[in-house]
């Protein structure tokens, strides 16, 4: 074995190593159980502990924010690299391609830079359709458009047997076609607790249309961050429905 093959081999171990999927889970339950709990209990208290308490896990999930974004960085430079080392253009067996990974990664969804890229890359809607790019927990990215198919009849089935009231009672509601309440009920089916989605167009209505259909599809615990043309910051919507 080469020199630059034991340097891949070793590299493609660390590569390995870098933070799991558990720093996702432990930043989902601070985000949707601890800081609620603390919040909800210390509503008129002056306990020093309480405070204190949530000021700790506040720290917390900012920190698993930063290392999953070093991670993510570390690994891209990793990659890279590996790709660049032997005769070959291939990386070392096992290793993915950087061509095969995804573009965006999930866990800088609060970075601005991050969000001004992906947007570029949506078409400019004009009316029509509405797209969104999508991220799980994972940082797999897809396309979703607005429009009836498959995934807006489950979504329609499932909000029908919610808590979900329409606002029309002439028929299905219109939110199942959209975007944001389709990917809804595709993390709800693949049990995705963390998505992300990069809108060209507004979100309807946030207390009777995608928003409460979104938060009557997802369960408790699960939350899709939804990034709006031009936004500063994404609109959480935190899910209600009984796993």
């Amino acid at each position: 074995m080469s020199h630059v093959e034991e340097v891949g081999n070793t590299l493609g171990g660390m590569l390995g190593q870098l933070p799991p999927e558990q720093l996702h889970q432990a930043r989902a339950w601070i985000e949707e159980y601890a800081l609620p709990t603390l919040a909800e209990i210390g509503q008129g208290s002056t306990s020093p502990e309480l405070e204190n308490g949530y000021a700790l896990f506040e720290r917390a999930r900012e920190l698993i924010d930063d290392v999953l974004a070093l991670s993510e960085n570390t690994r891209e430079h990793l990659v890279s690299y590996l790709a660049t080392l032997g005769v070959n253009s291939e990386p070392p067996p096992s290793l993915p391609h950087p061509s095969t990974r995804p573009r965006i990664p999930t866990d800088t969804a609060r970075d601005r830079t991050w969000i001004d890229q992906v947007r570029q890359r949506l078409p400019e809607h004009t009316g029509g359709q509405t797209t969104g790019l999508t991220y799980d927990q994972d940082g797999t990215e897809l396309t979703e458009t607005s429009g009836h198919d498959d995934e807006s009849e489950r979504a329609r089935l499932n909000l029908h047997n919610s808590t979900f009231r329409y606002a029309d009672d002439r028929g299905a509601p219109a939110v199942t076609i959209h975007v944001e309440v389709k990917y809804a009920q595709r993390m709800r089916e693949q049990g995705q607790t963390y998505g992300v989605i990069v809108l060209n167009n507004t979100v309807c209505d946030l207390t009777k249309g995608c928003g409460a259909a979104v938060r009557a599809i997802l369960p408790r615990g699960s939350t899709l961050a939804v990034w709006e043309p031009g936004a500063r910051e994404p609109i959480e919507l935190r899910g209600e429905a009984t796993p």
